[in-house]
């Protein structure tokens, strides 16, 4: 507790020194960007199985066997266990209602299994020929891919670096435009209200016109990852 207590006073003597020292000094405040546009190496597929059966034990046998088809086909492909993972599993009645020709109705409960999974993919060129492949083995249910780049946190690094740098670039031109020199640095945080994450892709798969010979062909477009990073940087003046 004491040590907490230490370090919460140092933070708040910190904070007070910073402001104390921007309302002594002549100061600039000025905000440094870097990005990049990062190509992803790994794709997460989100696809299942939808099992419809007029009992549930039935539709319960059907999905698990059709899934267990396609995870045994993921490993013949190089997926790895700990690269599978299930994300939504359910079992649930399904009742319609149809009218006859007397107009009396008639109604109907089946019972509709489902199991969805997300398969992580690496490298990215992997992915098309994977759901593909899945489609083949009895998916029916697609809910899209999502890229991304493994090494994300280095590169967030290097980009906040050059944020740095950038930031001083801009101080130094309104510093030498007013006559002075940029002198200590008094306060270094990320802008506010600003989350340095990578733009996260969300996109649909899309179905190719024509099953090319010997499976399905699903065209895929992985891009690219916009990452930016921003900081804001006070530097004291001095003539």
């Amino acid at each position: 507790m004491i040590r907490a207590i230490l370090a919460i006073s140092l933070m708040f003597c910190g904070y007070a020194q910073a402001e104390s020292l921007k309302d002594s000094v002549p100061n600039v405040a000025v905000v440094g960007e870097a990005s990049e546009d990062v190509a992803p190496d790994r794709a997460t597929l989100r696809f299942g199985v939808v099992t419809e059966r007029p009992t549930a034990a039935a539709a319960a046998a059907d999905n698990a066997a059709a899934i267990k088809a396609i995870l045994d086909d993921l490993k013949t492909m190089g997926v790895a266990d700990e690269d599978m993972q299930t994300q939504q599993l359910s079992l649930a009645p399904v009742t319609t209602e149809d009218r006859d020709a007397k107009g009396k109705v008639k109604t109907t409960t089946a019972y509709r299994a489902s199991n969805m999974l997300a398969i992580r993919v690496k490298p990215v060129d992997k992915a098309s020929d994977i759901v593909g492949r899945v489609l083949d083995k009895g998916a029916n249910s697609l809910e899209g891919v999502d890229y991304d780049n493994s090494a994300l946190d280095e590169k967030r690094d290097e980009l906040r670096a050059k944020a740095v740098k950038d930031a001083e670039r801009r101080a130094r031109i309104y510093a030498e435009a007013a006559g002075l020199r940029l002198a200590r640095v008094i306060e270094i945080r990320p802008s506010e209200g600003y989350s340095p994450v990578a733009r996260s892709f969300d996109a649909p798969i899309a179905m190719a016109a024509a099953p090319a010979p010997g499976g399905t062909s699903v065209p895929l477009r992985p891009g690219v990852q916009h990452v930016s990073e921003r900081v804001s940087v006070i530097w004291a003046l001095a003539r």
